[in-house]
């Protein structure tokens, strides 16, 4: 009887004790986030770390899981920031069409080596031609000048004497005054000169075919027609005074050469008039 109300208070002791624990367990874990505050405020946890001996060292490395529930990561390490893939560049597009496409440009023209020059005696190098003038190029106008030339006719006296009449032409030329003045001479007198009497006895025909100066002579050039004077002596005479009194009215000019068809002759005619040597205005006397 006794051993059963022991028994039975045994066992209301060891339940109040577990009540008891409990309670303070519920009270202690509903009043959890105080009772750090508490201890952490009065500094009761670093007291007790010296007294019983742990250190900073000895504390077990708090640890937190990431986000993806992998390894676990040190708490004091700093998050790393998400690194964004690299964006790839869209290659250019390429033009659907000829139209749209830029034109590749032409290649230049390969330079041609220089053949290099052959030893072969028996080959000769070729002369380089001369450049060619445009065809099409205009030589400028030249402008024809003018001047008073003074040229010689025949008058006959009426007791039959012949002797040279001076008169006056206006010429036009370019480069020769004397070529143009002989040329007028050569057409004869005009209707006024004849109506004056005045003749010229220079064979009909009669052509300059060339003239030219040097040291003082004046080389003129007649055809064939010049040699035969249809009045004979005084006509041959009277043709060379014509010719000669107005080829030495140009001061660059002393004797006159006559020449046939381009060559020297010694007389004129039949009669035998000399031509051979230059003649002056003292010939005539």
């Amino acid at each position: 009887m006794a051993r059963s109300k022991r028994k039975k208070r045994a066992s209301v002791g060891i339940l109040f004790w577990i009540a008891f624990v409990l309670f303070v367990a519920v009270v202690f874990l509903y009043n959890k986030q105080n009772i750090e505050n508490v201890l952490e405020t009065t500094g009761l946890v670093e007291v007790l770390s010296d007294r019983v001996g742990l250190s900073d060292d000895d504390e077990p490395e708090v640890t937190r899981e990431d986000g993806d529930g992998g390894q676990p990561v040190p708490e004091d390490e700093p998050e790393l920031e998400p690194v964004e893939p690299p964006v790839e560049e869209t290659p250019p597009r390429e033009p659907e069409s000829e139209s749209e496409s830029e034109p590749e440009p032409e290649p230049e023209p390969a330079e041609e080596p220089t053949p290099e020059p052959r030893d072969d005696p028996e080959v000769a190098a070729e002369p380089e031609a001369p450049p060619r003038e445009p065809e099409d190029r205009e030589e400028p106008e030249v402008q024809p000048r003018r001047r008073t030339s003074r040229i010689y006719y025949i008058r006959v006296t009426e007791d039959g004497t012949i002797y040279p009449h001076q008169v006056e032409r206006m010429v036009s030329y370019v480069d020769s005054p004397m070529t143009q003045t002989l040329n007028a001479l050569l057409k004869g007198p005009t209707t006024e000169e004849l109506n004056l009497g005045l003749l010229n006895l220079i064979p009909e025909n009669t052509q300059l075919i060339s003239a030219a100066v040097e040291d003082g002579v004046a080389y003129l050039n007649f055809n064939e027609s010049f040699r035969f004077n249809p009045m004979g002596v005084e006509g041959f005479v009277a043709q060379l005074q014509q010719i000669i009194y107005s080829t030495t009215e140009f001061p660059t000019v002393d004797r006159v050469q006559i020449l046939i068809d381009g060559k020297h002759v010694d007389y004129l005619g039949g009669e035998g008039i000399y031509i051979g040597d230059p003649i002056g205005r003292n010939t005539f006397g």
